[in-house]
Order: structure tokens, then sequence, then C-alpha cells
């Protein structure tokens, strides 16, 4: 982990050669804070070894910090956020006040040793996972990618989802909250959750709930729990991806959602979005 800030001289200095690509991871790396470098190959780049090559060479230069674990056997991937460079650059470029090297290092020691960064690198698998789907394949695109802090800004403190996305393929576009569930929250919870979600409809902002799980099962249990608890129509729609659904490696864009109610997986798509809802009625933020 390189924490060795540089003088805004030697910022400059080092910065030089950056590409328009670069300039991109930055802004990724501000908004959504830390990225794999599998995810950022999603993003960015052709190829992992690409991605690869010029993450350690920013690094190096002190444009990005890295950081992983110890596990056994062996290491986790690398985890690559805002080094101090990295982080003065984005701030000149984007007219916000200059950051004190200290202030980057504790952000970056903060990701390094907090428990939630791995739930949050699990989140943005999710979105990467959309965003690569979408530079491949012509007529797709993920429109917006919000993370959880500008999410709950938007919806007014009422919920605070994980994330939201909007993601467009040639059978339309949907717009979507993003739950991330672990399996560490009870199953009362998450239905609570929903009812917040509701509240949060009642208040003009309706949209589908998406819960990625860990296995079928809890996604059966969850869907018992909420059929129990509305057993007539459901406040707003909400559908969910297990991650050991019998076909794990088909992407999140086709017919791994199940709706809660139906029998039936569908892609993403072609969920259905609350009765009346307008396309875009969450408030405009900017694309990913």
């Amino acid at each position: 982990m390189q924490l060795q800030p540089a003088s805004n001289g030697e910022a400059l200095a080092r910065s030089r050669g950056l590409t328009e690509r670069d300039m991109s991871l930055l802004s990724y790396l501000d908004r959504h804070r830390v990225l794999t470098a599998l995810q950022v190959t999603r993003l960015l780049f052709g190829s992992a070894h690409h991605a690869r090559h010029r993450l350690t060479a920013l690094y190096q230069r002190g444009v990005l910090a890295r950081f992983r674990r110890e596990v056994w056997p062996g290491s986790q991937p690398w985890r690559y956020t805002l080094g101090h460079v990295g982080a003065t650059v984005h701030a000149a470029a984007t007219d916000t006040p200059l950051p004190k090297p200290s202030a980057v290092t504790e952000k970056v020691l903060r990701l390094a040793h907090s428990p939630h960064t791995e739930h949050l690198l699990g989140v943005n698998e999710f979105f990467t996972h959309l965003a690569g789907h979408a530079r491949l394949h012509e007529g797709c695109a993920l429109g917006q990618w919000w993370p959880e802090t500008i999410t709950a800004d938007a919806c007014g403190g009422i919920v605070r989802p994980d994330g939201y996305g909007e993601y467009t393929d040639p059978n339309g576009t949907l717009g979507f909250f993003y739950e991330h569930d672990t399996g560490t929250e009870t199953l009362h919870t998450l239905t609570d959750k929903i009812t917040k979600y509701a509240e949060l409809a009642q208040a003009g902002i309706g949209k589908p709930v998406l819960f990625r799980l860990p296995s079928v099962a809890r996604e059966r249990h969850l869907h018992e729990a909420i059929t129990r608890r509305w057993p007539g129509r459901l406040p707003v729609p909400v559908a969910t991806f297990a991650a050991d659904h019998p076909a794990p490696n088909e992407p999140a864009t086709d017919a791994v959602w199940l709706p809660v109610g139906q029998t039936r997986r569908r892609a993403l798509t072609q969920l259905p979005a609350p009765l009346g809802a307008p396309a875009h009625r969450v408030p405009r933020r900017g694309a990913a």
C-alpha cells in the first residue's frame, strides 16, 4: 500500500502523460471509491493484461493507491483507489478544493481496514458487469450508475439503497434501485426495506427494487417472507437474483431475475415497473 504523499509540484510532474482513459479511471474512483483490476478492465480496457500493466504504472507514480489482505492460501487481488496524485489531479480537473495529503491517506487506510469495503466491491462488481456487457454489445448502455451516497441523497433519507442504475438494451430501459445482500441481515430487515421503498414511491419516486442474494435458498426464503407480509399486490416491484443460480455465469442482463409473485425469470429490461411511473423520476445527477 503506497501512502507517501507528493507535493503539488511533484503531483504535477507525476501527472504528466495521463491519458483520457486515465482521467476516466480517476473519475470512477472518485465516485465509486475502490475497484479491482478486473472491474477496471470491464469499464475501460480491452484486456486484463493491459489493465494490470497500466494500473501498476499509475500506482508507482502515486496516481493510485492499492491494498489487499493476506488470505490463505495466497493473497486477495489488489484493490485500487485514488492516491494523492490522482486525488489532486481529479480535484484540479473538476475545480474542487485540492485534498490534503493526510486526508487522502486517511481515506486509503479506512478503505483498507473497513469491513464495509468488501460489500462496496460487491456492489461495484454488479455495476461493472453491466457496464462491461454494454461496452461489448451494440444498443446497450449503463446510462446511470450512482453510488450509495448520491442515491441516498436523491431519496431524501427515506431509504438508503446500495446504488441506482439505468440500463438500456434493444428491449428498452429500466431504472432500478439495487440492494447487494450478503446474507448478514435478517429477512425481516430486508422486508422492512421494501416498506421504505413503498414510502419512496408514494413520494413520487417509484422504481423496481433489485436484490442480489447469495443463494437460491435465501432467495426462496425472502420471496416467502415478502408474500407473507404482502399477500396481495406488492407496494413496489421487487425482483431477485441468486449468486448460485443454476447458471451463475449468465450476465446480469439476461433472464436471471425472478420477480416476486412470479415463477419465470426475466431479463433485466423486461422486469415490471410501477404502473404509471415516469421513465426518469429520480433527480438527474449525471452518468457514471
